[in-house]
């Protein structure tokens, strides 16, 4: 069940204007054409991307739709995982919007995306902002521990236009708590998994989150990576996305369920956000999908 946005929710501390969004600051902090989005604020929700994939399941929006919740009951990563965020502490929103593309042209998009989140937090006060690298398909890293995660989920209705849904979840705040909560869920639900890639916050590299400065610059670097990716897909964005791929050249394992491991170096991606694996074989190249990235241990 959702509950609608109200300013004066007790669910939050009314003297912290940084842990919630301001409207008039929002909209004075992005662009015009931000500013011609719908964007839609809830208390809490399921899956604010279910809510949206649901809504335009069958055609696109007229305009590009924001739904963002303080708190998500079934909040998603890959994988089915639970998204964990606690009200003010992340920043958990989804973008639906329609692009005019058939959906195998929309390889790539979470690598681009990625690629927004970063260069939007960039314009932040950070003291590290080189810290911040991405992890094939879909992870953002700070300083190698997990700060952001995207999920991209689309249905085309027509032969040569898609309706996406980017969902986005950013660690804010308190992420000792966050970690707790995850070992907490991996020994319950994936006990015999590898442990998941440990949890990061904005706050250790920004001395003053505020989570309405923050989603400003996301909107903003998102619109922009969205009509640039409708007209020239990855390919704008592969050279970016390798200048801040933070396992190039490394040694790494791909866990893939239901399959053996495989090892090789991370080469960087091809044209189509297609991992470029070298092995003993050869190159190979891995889809987006169900895959896990992490560095293999030295002997």
């Amino acid at each position: 069940m959702t509950t609608p946005f109200s300013d004066s929710s007790s669910s939050r501390d009314a003297q912290a204007p940084t842990r919630q969004i301001d409207r008039a600051r929002l909209a004075a902090l992005t662009s015009r054409a931000v500013n011609a989005w719908d964007i839609e604020l809830v208390e809490a929700t399921g899956s604010t991307n279910t809510d949206l994939l649901t809504r335009w399941r069958n055609a696109p929006p007229v305009s590009p739709t924001v739904r963002l919740a303080y708190r998500q009951e079934a909040g998603r990563g890959q994988r089915g995982r639970v998204w964990r965020g606690a009200p003010g502490d992340s920043l958990m929103f989804s973008i639906a919007c329609g692009l005019p593309l058939a959906l195998p042209q929309l390889a790539g998009l979470s690598l681009a995306t990625g690629v927004a989140v970063i260069e939007g937090l960039q314009r932040l006060p950070l003291t590290a902002p080189q810290a911040l690298t991405l992890k094939w398909p879909n992870d953002v890293l700070l300083a190698g521990r997990k700060l952001a995660g995207i999920l991209i989920e689309a249905t085309g209705a027509e032969p040569a236009r898609s309706t996406v849904v980017i969902g986005i979840g950013l660690n804010l705040r308190n992420a000792l708590a966050l970690d707790a909560q995850l070992a907490a869920d991996q020994a319950a639900d994936h006990p015999r998994e590898p442990t998941a890639t440990r949890p990061a916050a904005l706050e250790e590299i920004l001395s003053q989150v505020d989570m309405t400065h923050t989603l400003a610059v996301l909107l903003d670097q998102l619109e922009q990576m969205l009509t640039r990716f409708a007209v020239n897909g990855f390919a704008a964005f592969r050279p970016a996305w390798e200048a801040l791929h933070g396992f190039a050249g490394q040694p790494v394992r791909l866990v893939q369920p239901g399959m053996g491991d495989t090892e090789g170096i991370a080469l960087g991606v091809d044209d189509s956000g297609c991992l470029r694996l070298g092995t003993a074989e050869g190159v190979q190249l891995i889809t987006s999908g169900q895959v896990s990235l992490r560095p293999r241990e030295r002997s």
